[in-house]
């Protein structure tokens, strides 16, 4: 399935070849017929590769708008609300059927050069595909009251706390905010919908690079109705996305030690509630119910909170951290406070794991926002 195909004209090809460049610089997958493997049977590749793309850009030419081939594949999309017209290169007489398809005006258009109206063509573009994805996850929106209530942040003062296994005695310099609720699939819904896969400035350059190469549109599991409920945390997500939806977001990942103070407090307690393992105060591997086990909402274990009031920071979800797991692996980034997969030993507040470009279904994450007064 490709995000754009192009639908041209033969003789301009060589035209169109800058087009595709383009729009995969933009980080969409495009098909067109230069796809096409030798052998294949060229007329069922070009109809499968139409049915299945979620945007259909037509290029209107002298030469196209006299091509049945491409007012055939116009007629598909239009039927299914993908057509997206493009005037390239010269003005020609768009058929009749489709004049009243407003289309994009890319006349003085120039590969390589800002052009307003193709950054719009690209964005209605988003807009479009964004949507269809977050559609075809079979998800309940949730009432705007408890949309704020989940995007409730908590204030962590700074000063000293015990850190580690070993309990040393650290401080943090500053006061933060940090998310009471880990990230839900409601909240990075709308990251989707606003184009956030598909807009480079949220990225990294690593994390572009993977993205593009590995063609992430959303995260692993989002169409799966047994984790994408939108009131739990959202899953399937590498560090490469949590940094993306933070930067979107106005936010950042914590650091360990952030989200260690934030879980345990001052007193160095081994876990959100106190010493003790309990799991009827947290999302953690039962083996009674291992065959139902899986992410439960962000609300759920209210006696389970933090001494700040934070939710989930034992179970649920392993949550990434911007810290580096180990100098000598600059791929891996910590991750805290275990899983619906894990016991008492990786649910206790000092526990650590790493992870970088892995997006299995107990990774989430939770944010950070510095407090400036």
């Amino acid at each position: 399935m490709s995000d754009i195909f192009i639908s041209y004209a033969r003789k301009d090809r060589d035209r169109v070849q800058p087009l595709a460049d383009a729009l995969e610089q933009r980080g969409w997958s495009v098909w067109w017929d230069r796809r096409i493997r030798t052998s294949e049977i060229w007329d069922e590749v070009i109809e499968k590769a139409l049915d299945t793309s979620k945007s259909v850009v037509v290029v209107w030419t002298k030469t196209s708008v006299k091509s049945q081939w491409v007012k055939n594949e116009a007629r598909e999309a239009l039927k299914r609300s993908a057509l997206f017209p493009a005037m390239l290169w010269e003005e020609a007489q768009i058929p009749l059927e489709f004049r009243h398809v407003q289309a994009a005006w890319l006349t003085d258009w120039q590969f390589g050069k800002s052009h307003s109206g193709f950054d719009q063509f690209m964005e209605d573009i988003a807009r479009v595909v964004a949507l269809r994805l977050v559609c075809g996850a079979p998800q309940t929106p949730l009432k705007q009251s408890k949309v704020q209530l989940l995007s409730e942040m908590v204030r962590v003062p700074k000063g000293p706390f015990l850190y580690g296994k070993t309990r040393d005695r650290e401080a943090i310099d500053h006061d933060f905010w940090i998310d009471r609720y880990p990230v839900t699939n409601e909240q990075f819904r709308k990251f989707i919908l606003e184009n956030g896969y598909g807009s480079k400035a949220y990225w990294s350059p690593k994390g572009w690079k993977w993205r593009v190469e590995s063609d992430i549109t959303v995260p692993q599991y989002w169409n799966d109705s047994k984790w994408n409920k939108a009131d739990h945390p959202v899953v399937g997500v590498s560090y490469y996305e949590a940094e993306a939806y933070a930067k979107w977001a106005g936010k950042r990942l914590p650091s360990e030690q952030e989200w260690e103070k934030a879980a345990r407090g001052e007193d160095g307690r081994i876990y959100p509630w106190g010493d003790e393992f309990d799991n009827s105060k947290c999302n953690s591997l039962n083996p009674a119910r291992i065959l139902t086990a899986r992410t439960t909402p962000v609300t759920q274990y209210p006696q389970g909170v933090s001494p700040y009031g934070c939710y989930d920071m034992a179970g649920n979800v392993w949550e990434w951290c911007v810290d580096r797991y180990d100098e000598e692996e600059p791929g891996a980034h910590g991750l805290r406070g275990g899983s619906w997969f894990h016991g008492p030993v990786e649910l206790g507040s000092s526990a650590r794991w790493w992870g970088g470009a892995n997006r299995t279904n107990d990774l989430g994450f939770r944010l950070v926002k510095d407090i400036v007064e």
